[in-house]
């Protein structure tokens, strides 16, 4: 890899860092409660959710999901949203997420430097309360960053045509075809981040935006992973690296008719 890869007017709508956690003890809904009092001034708004189910990233043929069986029902997942929408805090009994989010279309996607210091900052807060707690020191089992885009037909689609958005995935018109043009796709590929540190994952599909029905590409970047060092210490560089990978794997994947029309500038 040689200079990052920028882009003035990303198609991005939502990034997520999180991590997958175990800790001594067990967290509780009350002290979830507890931690919302201690940052309540910039997350004034909570909401709740079912859980997410683990999915850890192993070098087999495909990701482990796990399941939990107890004697009490798992922890929902407690959203914290600053009062425009554009933070949220989601918190799980193993699961610590910081979500940036578009939250109106002249909304400018504030880079990851931004996002990765509002991420670190807050699980910092979190993790320095659950030691407080006595709740324990968490030990990391995965990271994880995720970027959505929305590729929309307003002005993407004219020049490449909805299945030409990605490079892989293009439709074979050389020859005489009995399928006509699909109605929709949702196309999966993994590929594997280097020294064994995780995956990253990229998934396409159609969808409609909301509201008004606009025909759209959701392409979501994932990486999931842990690297040899899954320390505090460790885990920036894990992250960094999974960036570089993201955006990198952004430019690869798409059609670079489209670039221009995102500015890159790098």
């Amino acid at each position: 890899m040689t200079a990052p890869v920028k882009f003035k007017n990303p198609p991005v709508v939502e990034v997520v860092c999180g991590v997958l956690f175990i800790t001594p003890i067990p967290l509780k809904t009350a002290q979830v409660g507890l931690f919302w009092q201690a940052v309540r001034d910039t997350f004034p708004r909570l909401e709740e959710a079912p859980p997410i189910s683990p999915i850890i990233e192993t070098f087999q043929a495909e990701p482990i999901q796990e399941f939990q069986f107890g004697q009490l029902p798992p922890l929902r997942r407690t959203w914290l949203l600053s009062a425009d929408g554009r933070n949220l805090i989601q918190i799980q009994e193993d699961r610590f997420l910081f979500n940036w989010k578009r939250a109106a279309n002249d909304d400018e996607y504030p880079s990851y430097e931004r996002v990765i210091e509002k991420f670190d900052q807050y699980l910092a807060e979190f993790v320095k309360f659950l030691v407080a707690e006595g709740v324990g020191q968490p030990i990391y089992r995965q990271f994880e960053l995720t970027y959505v885009n929305l590729i929309g037909s307003s002005n993407e689609f004219a020049k490449v045509g909805e299945g030409g958005v990605l490079v892989d995935h293009i439709r074979d018109v050389s020859r005489s075809r009995f399928l006509p043009e699909p109605e929709g796709f949702n196309w999966t590929t993994a590929y594997s981040l280097p020294d064994n540190n995780g995956r990253l994952r990229l998934l396409a599909q159609t969808a409609l935006r909301k509201p008004g029905g606009e025909r759209i590409v959701r392409l979501d970047l994932t990486a999931r992973g842990i690297p040899a060092d899954p320390s505090e210490t460790g885990r920036r560089p894990w992250f960094d690296m999974a960036h570089d990978w993201i955006t990198f794997g952004f430019a690869d994947a798409t059609s670079p008719i489209l670039h221009p029309v995102w500015r890159r500038i790098s």
